[in-house]
């Protein structure tokens, strides 16, 4: 079964014994690192945490509280057609234990307001999304630190832990967009109370550095002219932000479990309020929707519907690192289907060989362009093996 969000942060693994032992000793590690690291910058100021952790107020693109009561009324019909059809559809599209697990330990007042449509209770949850349970599996915090970032003043072991990991995915951003941007092109809106460090007046939220990063080498891939971008798993839709922000002329689709897609129609609904959204039960969708759609958001079981060679670049971010054999093939084969120039992967190292296993046995027309290593999550884990793999389509 398709464990969408199994790798976004690396304490997904958390819940097995002597978890919260390692997290603490790797917290005490990280932190002493982080001042042998970083003490003489100047961005080293355990201010910068508090600042970057401090509310925000909710600043939504929408003004008009009819039209926000529109957009949520159209989420939770769409959430609901979702779960519904989700029955009858085949096994790979299901959710985990891993994500049911989530559903019933976080996720319930959320589905709740979602399933009766309790438009003031989902407002009130998703404006403050980056920090209740709502986005759990979603946003990289710590596995059970969120009293202790949330919950009142942060001691010193958890500032250096929160900022030296901070800078060091911004430096590693830096180094892997080749010095192109600034610390600005990093900023992004205030819509659910994001949270992050604050550098030279400069919210970098939790998760940007390599969010924008992913839209940069989607982006690059790219013709000019209008463009068509499929993600598998985006998540709450940090990614397609930057992409929807920086790159014109663009349509993107989203896959995802229903809970996601929800959230992250709300996070880019607000953000960009003057695009024409397409959800699901809104209409079929054809190629004909797709170009009349800026945005196409839709639960995992629509994926095959996409038309033969419809997308420019497909990208999964560790969204089939951990599947089944016949779920990565099954994938795969929709992905070679639909995308006419390229895959983006990026996922666990150990995963790559079982990709490039069962695109060669069966025959599928992908050819291995490029192999990067991905450090991302290196400062605080030193054993991290992730890659970054580039497919392209239709290639001997």
């Amino acid at each position: 079964m398709l464990k969408l969000k199994h790798l976004r942060h690396p304490f997904r693994t958390a819940a097995v014994a002597g978890a919260k032992l390692r997290n603490h000793f790797n917290i005490h590690r990280s932190a002493a690192r982080s001042q042998r690291y970083y003490g003489d910058d100047n961005r080293y100021d355990l201010e910068n945490v508090d600042r970057g952790l401090a509310p925000r107020r909710h600043e939504s693109s929408i003004r008009d509280s009819r039209e926000d009561t529109t957009l949520l009324e159209r989420i939770c019909s769409a959430y609901g057609k979702a779960v519904e059809q989700q029955r009858f559809e085949p096994e790979r599209y299901e959710a985990t234990g891993w994500w049911n697990e989530v559903r019933s330990r976080s996720l319930g007042p959320v589905m709740h307001a979602l399933q009766t449509g309790d438009i003031d209770s989902l407002r009130r949850i998703y404006r403050n999304f980056f920090r209740n349970p709502c986005s759990s599996g979603l946003v990289d915090l710590p596995y059970g630190l969120e009293k202790v970032y949330f919950g009142g003043k942060i001691n010193d072991l958890h500032r250096r832990f929160y900022l030296g990991d901070a800078l060091h995915r911004i430096d590693y951003w830096t180094e892997r967009t080749g010095n192109r941007f600034s610390l600005r092109d990093l900023a992004g809106p205030n819509i659910g109370n994001p949270f992050g460090v604050s550098i030279d007046g400069t919210l970098v939220r939790t998760g940007a550095p390599y969010q924008h990063y992913c839209a940069q080498r989607i982006a690059s891939h790219l013709a000019t002219g209008p463009a068509v971008v499929a993600e598998i798993g985006g998540g709450f839709g940090g990614m397609a932000y930057y992409l929807l922000r920086d790159r014109p002329k663009l349509t993107y689709l989203d896959f995802d479990l229903p809970e996601s897609i929800a959230l992250t129609a709300y996070y880019l609904m607000e953000s960009f309020p003057h695009l024409n959204f397409l959800l699901y039960g809104e209409e079929e969708l054809t190629g004909e929707a797709m170009q009349r759609a800026d945005v196409v958001l839709m639960p995992l079981f629509e994926l095959p519907k996409l038309p033969l060679r419809s997308v420019d670049v497909s990208f999964s971010s560790n969204a089939i690192s951990d599947l089944s054999r016949e779920s990565i093939v099954g994938y795969l084969e929709m992905v070679a289907w639909c995308t006419r120039n390229c895959f983006l992967h990026i996922g666990a190292s150990e995963a790559a060989p079982l990709l490039s296993e069962s695109i060669g046995s069966n025959r599928l027309p992908f050819r291995l362009a490029e192999t990067l290593s991905s450090g991302w999550h290196k400062y605080k884990y030193a054993n991290a093996a992730e890659v970054e793999c580039l497919y392209c389509i239709g290639a001997s």
